[in-house]
């Protein structure tokens, strides 16, 4: 059984219907009013004034004065002496209004007394409009109506703009990092940007209603009631813009990635700026995983192995004369469950090979070295925060 809707989805679906999932940041508002019915143009200052007070931030007014007298004179000329009403010249118009978002006041039937028109640009920068409120002659609105016309507009603006910058925190020391020098010891540069691609979910933890308003089979299971969810993605400089639908209680979500730890940042309603202050800017540290680079060095066996009796037997491969092999490959996989195997890329023609991302997770995986005409190599590995560089000898196929 599907869930009945609460208020936010039903005004949600509503704005969605109108603005689509884009919305916008800032537009005009076209208020036509005719100057010659009677209280008509005090109606529209007053609106006018609470407009600018709540949503001056976010709208230009522009004042369209229409004429009754005019609408009737065309109307008759046009009847009796059988004249065509052309189009809309934009050379008269009192702002840009492209074709087809309105017909002209003084072509309709009924000339409006007051009409409140929004203009916007969506993502492709085309113009669009809709009509948020409108009365026509002979009815006309009084001063008493201002706020009750103020309630039908103030819905269309009751999305937000939230703007997430994410940044990177402190690198954390592996297990077996030691500060021999202390408090002066030379720490690398730690760079802080994140880039793009990471997703950001806005979680806005909407009511459905009350359940003594519902019958005893429609009121839902709380763990039904889910939150309304806004995503996004950061850009290049680590920042990602969500329009949401405020709630009481907000959840800024960053997924996991293979760099940092995801993370939930909590956001009141009342922590959220009003229009007139902007977009709401959140500042969110990532918790970095630990990561490990990964060097393998691949090369043939020596026929003859190096002499290593001052070293206890192991060998310096470092220091020796190494034989390339071709077309070698190498894979590691992490040894947790499900975890599939990653090709390392070599740069130099398959002398050494690396992570493709540069770094891989801290913790145990399985190495595995191909390569034609050699036995393959396999063997568990640990690998540590910072550098683990490996040396991995193939032996000849008998």
């Amino acid at each position: 059984m599907a869930l009945p809707k609460g208020p936010a989805q039903e005004l949600l679906e509503n704005l969605d219907s109108v603005f689509g999932p884009e919305y916008f940041e800032h537009g005009r508002l076209l208020i036509t009013v005719a100057r010659d019915v009677a209280g008509a143009m005090k109606v529209a200052h007053r609106l006018q004034s609470r407009i600018n007070e709540s949503l001056g931030a976010m709208v230009e007014i522009i004042f369209e004065h229409v004429k009754h007298e005019l609408w009737s004179k065309l109307h008759e000329a046009t009847a009796t002496v059988g004249l065509h009403k052309g189009a809309e010249v934009p050379e008269c118009q009192v702002t840009h209004i492209p074709d087809g978002i309105r017909t002209n006041p003084y072509q309709r039937e009924r000339l409006p007394t007051l009409e409140v028109l929004l203009l916007w640009e969506d993502i492709t920068r085309a113009t669009r409009g809709h009509v948020l409120y409108s009365i026509s002659h002979p009815a006309s609105p009084s001063v008493e109506q201002v706020d009750e016309i103020f309630a039908q507009i103030e819905p269309y603006f009751a999305k937000r703009w939230v703007c997430v910058e994410l940044s990177l925190g402190e690198p954390i020391k592996g297990v077996f990092d030691e500060d021999l020098a202390g408090e002066e010891a030379e720490h690398p540069p730690h760079d802080p940007h994140v880039g793009p691609g990471v997703g950001v979910t806005l979680l806005a933890c909407h009511a459905y209603g009350f359940a003594r308003e519902q019958t005893e089979y429609l009121a839902p299971h709380v763990r039904h009631c889910q939150p309304l969810a806004f995503r996004s993605i950061s850009d290049d400089a680590g920042r990602a813009k969500i329009c949401f639908l405020p709630a009481e209680v907000n959840k800024v979500q960053v997924a996991e990635t293979e760099s940092f730890h995801g993370t939930e940042v909590l956001l009141p309603k009342a922590d959220i700026r009003t229009l007139d202050q902007g977009p709401t800017v959140i500042k969110v540290k990532l918790t970095p995983k630990a990561l490990a680079t990964i060097t393998v060095n691949v090369f043939a066996q020596p026929r003859t192995m190096p002499r290593a009796d001052e070293t206890d037997g192991i060998i310096d491969w470092a220091k020796e004369d190494l034989e390339p092999v071709l077309e070698a490959s190498v894979e590691v996989t992490q040894m947790k469950d499900g975890e599939a195997p990653l090709r390392l890329v070599s740069f130099d023609e398959g002398v050494t090979f690396v992570a493709e991302d540069g770094f891989l997770p801290e913790g145990a995986v399985h190495l595995v070295v191909h390569c034609p005409g050699y036995e393959t190599e396999e063997r568990p590995i640990m690998l540590l925060v910072g550098l683990n560089e490996f040396y991995v000898p193939l032996r000849r196929v008998s």
